[in-house]
């Protein structure tokens, strides 16, 4: 034992010189610096999550010149080309587009979604508060007396435009998934006045006060109204017009009173000081008489407002058009649409439909063919089947997403899961 400790006494002695020399040798025999802190670690910001990071999470060729600055997560990322949000190559529509993007951001600006939530079915939101709209046209009209069938179908006839959706002074059109204004003109937008071409201008259910202008004056819009009659009116900020001579109130000796003052000096001036104080207060009232004021006028009086309407425009579009054959062909369908029809048939939520096309079929795209009706049917919803989702991955290698399934891959899944069940029984008999 004795001998034992004496060996282990000179091999810890041994190692603690080892130890020494060193440390000597990495600070090259200054032992100064082994109870300084190390230097920090030099960080650099992604130019695309705007993160800070240590310099082996770039590439090399990300922080040279020519570099983008971006980490190698970014790297392999590409920008949306709407809502500018870097994502992978497989979340986006031919590198170009996102998902979201794709479906529910123009009609989001119609449903005045904020931005922190997100909308599943936005289409089929748009189009019910489009039917609640009519049905209290409907009330409207049997109150006035209206009932006839064939009244009521020629007047919503005539009011419903295909394919698009009017809500919040805004148009949805769902074939060119585009959101659009109801007029050319926007708030804060310079507007120049103009008689109309027969010399009339809508003044009916206009605000007041109006404005009292001449052709050829300019405005800047700061706000814009919808009256009851349908007629557009906007609100600027205009100087009051000067009081015609013959209404301005005759001055007297006791009393004089400025037009739109509210000021009135007193009946006999005793002083020098007290004539002073007349003055500026006369100057005072003149400058209120020169302040801006709120007017209101019609849209239809300015150039811009009798420009075509942006839904004019729009459903003269080479794209529109087109869509629109193609629909009316039957050679393509739009998948919201095809959605609301098949929930109908089978009685389930149309959000559910949506999902046989998406999850079940793949498909990404706003357009399907007659035929994807047929398949998104007939598919079987794994939460209902009673085969574990663990054992459809073993037997669906290729399949992605498993909230849907064929019935050929369920009739193939029941066997196997039925062969395996059996091999299980005999070996535990």
């Amino acid at each position: 034992q004795g001998h034992r400790a004496g060996i282990s006494s000179r091999v810890s002695g041994v190692c603690t010189a080892l130890l020494a020399m060193g440390k000597m040798a990495f600070g090259r025999g200054d032992t100064s610096n082994v109870n300084k802190k190390a230097a920090p670690v030099a960080t650099f910001d992604c130019s695309a999550c705007a993160k800070h990071l240590p310099r082996s999470a770039f590439a090399k060729a990300e922080l040279n010149r020519g570099g983008d600055g971006r980490c190698r997560d970014c790297g392999q990322r590409s920008q949306c080309r709407d809502c500018n949000m870097w994502s992978l190559p497989a979340q986006l529509d031919g590198k170009s587009q996102c998902r979201k993007c794709q479906e529910n951001a123009q009609v989001d600006r119609l449903l005045q979604t904020p931005k922190d939530e997100v909308t599943h079915f936005g289409v089929e939101t748009a189009l019910r508060l489009d039917r609640e709209a009519e049905h209290e046209l409907l009330l409207a009209c049997h109150k006035c007396g209206l009932c006839e069938r064939m009244v009521l179908q020629n007047i919503l006839d005539f009011l419903r435009v295909p394919f698009v959706t009017n809500q919040n002074g805004m148009h949805f059109c769902e074939l060119c998934n585009e959101a659009f204004g109801e007029l050319v003109v926007t708030q804060g937008q310079l507007v120049h006045l103009s008689m109309s071409h027969n010399g009339r201008i809508g003044w009916t259910g206009c605000p007041v006060p109006r404005l009292a202008f001449n052709s050829g004056e300019a405005f800047t819009v700061a706000e814009l109204q919808k009256a009851p009659s349908g007629l557009w009116f906007f609100r600027t900020l205009a100087k009051p017009p000067k009081p015609k001579r013959g209404n301005e109130p005759k001055p007297s000796d006791e009393t004089e009173v400025m037009p739109g003052c509210a000021f009135s000096p007193p009946p006999r001036l005793a002083s020098s000081g007290d004539q002073n104080i007349t003055t500026e207060s006369k100057a005072t009232c003149t400058v209120a008489l020169q302040a801006f004021e709120s007017f209101w006028c019609p849209l239809d009086a300015t150039l811009e407002g009798r420009l075509s309407s942006p839904l004019v425009e729009h459903l003269k579009c080479k794209t529109h058009k087109t869509h629109e054959a193609l629909i009316a062909a039957g050679q393509t369908m739009l998948v919201s649409r095809a959605a609301l029809k098949l929930a109908r048939d089978l009685g389930e939520q149309p959000t559910m439909s949506l999902s046989r096309f998406r999850a079940g079929l793949g498909l990404a795209d706003r357009f399907c063919e007659p035929k994807h009706v047929e398949l998104a049917a007939k598919l079987e919803r794994v939460r209902d089947v009673s085969i574990p989702v663990k054992f459809l991955r073993d037997v669906l290698p290729t399949r992605q997403d498993f909230l849907w399934i064929t019935r050929e891959e369920l009739w193939e899944a029941e066997e196997k899961f039925e062969e395996r069940r059996k091999k299980g029984a005999r070996k535990g008999s």
